[in-house]
């Protein structure tokens, strides 16, 4: 496909009149028309304006063939096809999409914040603090800082069972 089949193609898939490309874009409408109907050639400049109004990459609006920058990153080849079908919807239901797709990828990323570093049983993140709770209390002698413990543990122990 050449770049005014592209183009027209394009501005149509987004619904756009050539005016609303003109004020996104920042070309002139002549400009536009002159392309859409192969009667100029762009430059480099005016591509790239276009390119970046109607969110395509420049490969797919010069090459006859698709071969854009999502199915060169997107590895998983069912979502490639849902991102093309959603590509297809009408401003509303893109709306929508993105909208999902946004709670869907805080959520993701809030879970990760949140979930530990690493997952350590409850006797390995005991030991740990109570390694830390022993460097703090180096003047104390070992049998103290072990009868500690032992007390931290059954008090644990017994709160436990008191609340089954």
């Amino acid at each position: 496909m050449s770049f005014a089949k592209n183009l027209a193609k394009f501005r149509k898939e987004k619904g756009l009149t050539q005016k609303e490309l003109v004020r996104i874009s920042g070309v002139a409408i002549s400009q536009i028309r002159r392309y859409e109907t192969n009667k100029s050639t762009p430059s480099l400049d005016a591509i790239t304006k276009l390119v970046k109004a109607l969110g395509v990459s420049i490969d797919e609006m010069v090459f006859a063939k698709a071969t854009g920058v999502a199915q060169n990153k997107i590895i998983d080849r069912e979502l490639l096809e849902q991102f093309e079908s959603i590509s297809k919807m009408s401003k509303d239901e893109k709306y929508i999409v993105k909208k999902i797709l946004e709670g869907v990828i805080v959520k993701h990323q809030v879970e990760s914040l949140i979930k530990p570093k690493y997952e350590k049983s409850w006797s390995e993140r005991f030991r740990e603090i109570t390694d830390r709770l022993a460097k703090g209390a180096e003047h104390y002698e070992q049998d103290e800082i072990d009868s500690v413990i032992d007390e931290a543990v059954e008090a644990v122990r017994a709160r436990r069972y008191a609340h089954s």
